[in-house]
């Protein structure tokens, strides 16, 4: 009896004890090393996000020193998907590739804003508007000779991860003002 007794004694831990005890233990080792793990995860993303800004910044202020040529014919504003742009490896670091396209503004022409308006106009109204699309028209010209937008796509080649920066630039020209 004093063998039993000793056997199941009320001071020592039964095996049903310690095996809830590792469970709670282990939940809570599991909660806590996934968390950690997606922290990591996310930083890592965030550090590659953060290189990708860093490149296309680098590249916008080398196009600010010197500024492409637009290719794009007047009024074209598709962009492209970014799997046919023609992507160049950037020279400092070889895990990243950019691209750079530029686009012209795209004004509408002048009947399509005024096409809701009133049928019936007066002399002066049609006079009136004529002139306001001559004025618009020069004013669409140059704009279309001056401003443009060029996009830098900047790509991590092993993760995919892609970012975008985009900006306007207005080219040094003359206005013709010849209304």
């Amino acid at each position: 009896m004093e063998r039993l007794k000793r056997f199941f004694s009320e001071e020592a831990m039964t095996l049903i004890e310690v095996l809830i005890a590792l469970a709670l233990f282990s939940t809570f080792i599991i909660a806590f090393m996934s968390g950690q793990g997606g922290n990591i995860t996310t930083s890592i993303r965030f550090k590659e996000e953060l290189k990708l800004k860093d490149i296309a910044e680098v590249i916008l202020n080398e196009q600010m020193i010197e500024p492409p040529e637009v290719k794009t014919i007047a009024g074209e504003v598709e962009i492209d998907p970014v799997s046919s742009r023609d992507f160049k490896t950037f020279e400092d670091d070889e895990n990243f590739e950019y691209a750079i396209n530029t686009y012209k503004i795209a004004i509408p022409d002048f009947d399509k804003i005024v096409a809701g308006a009133g049928e019936e106009q007066s002399q002066e109204e049609k006079q009136n508007q004529s002139t306001q699309k001559l004025i618009y028209n020069k004013f669409k010209e140059n704009m279309e000779k001056l401003v443009f937008q060029i996009i830098i796509t900047v790509r991590h080649k092993a993760s995919g991860q892609v970012y975008d920066l985009s900006t306007w630039f207005y080219k040094d020209g003359t206005v013709e003002l010849g209304i």
